[in-house]
């Protein structure tokens, strides 16, 4: 195995993970077209992941911790709010 990866296995790796992403959160038969934006939000959320440890680590205050999960809980939310969308959707097209 090489140091750098060539374009083909990095493209392969980024429809993996894409496609890890639809499948966490029960998002197959979304529209391909807003599936780059489900991967820009699951690479946000990672990202914010790793603050919320770093904070954590850090000492992060009780009520900090409340406010994290509790937009946690938001972020949950908002995604069963796209699947049913998307099945509306594709309800009305029919």
């Amino acid at each position: 195995m090489g140091l750098f990866s060539s374009k083909e296995e990095k493209e392969s790796k980024e429809q993996q993970k894409l496609q890890d992403a639809l499948d966490t959160y029960e998002l197959n038969d979304l529209d391909m077209k807003y599936a780059q934006s489900v991967r820009y939000i699951q690479q946000t959320l990672a990202a914010a992941n790793v603050m919320e440890n770093g904070a954590f680590l850090a000492g992060m205050k009780g009520e900090e911790s409340i406010k994290i999960t509790y937009l946690n809980t938001l972020i949950e939310q908002n995604w069963i709010i796209i699947r049913q969308l998307d099945e509306i959707s594709k309800k009305l097209s029919k």
